[in-house]
Parts: C-alpha cells; sequence; structure tokens
C-alpha cells in the first residue's frame, strides 16, 4: 500500500517536471503574450511553480481561446 502511494508520489513529481521544462519552455507564451520576452532567469523561477501546478496548467492549455472581458462587447451601451 505505502509503496503504490509513494510510486504515486514520484510519478506526479516526474511528470511535472516533464511538464514544466515544456511549460517554461514554449507553453507559458500560449497563454501569455508578454511570456515571449521572457529571460531565463525568470523561465528559472517559473520552473517550480509550473511542477507543482501542473494539473492545472495543463487545464488551461488544452481549453480552447475564449475572448477576455476586453475582446467582447460591452455589458453597458
Amino acid at each position: 500500500m505505502i509503496d503504490t502511494l509513494i510510486k504515486m508520489f514520484y510519478g506526479y513529481w516526474l511528470l511535472g517536471a516533464v511538464f514544466g521544462l515544456y511549460f517554461v519552455g514554449w507553453g507559458a507564451a500560449r497563454l501569455d503574450e508578454e511570456a515571449k520576452t521572457m529571460t531565463p532567469a525568470v523561465r528559472l523561477l517559473l520552473l517550480p511553480g509550473s511542477i507543482t501546478l501542473w494539473p492545472l496548467l495543463v487545464w488551461k492549455l488544452v481549453q480552447p481561446h475564449s475572448p477576455s472581458r476586453t475582446d467582447s462587447k460591452p455589458l453597458l451601451p
């Protein structure tokens, strides 16, 4: 039982590390235009968070693009 939990723990971090490298290299630029101009030092700072939060970031990347509030019509005329 404990062996299974340990394997799941390491699997989560291994998948996170693989995704984190992808995210700081190319994925962040898909979510934010400003990320295209990030320096390597800033990308390195994003790596721990992207490893930890990889399920949320994967979900954000696979969602279809929806227009932001500034792109849509105003609520009041």
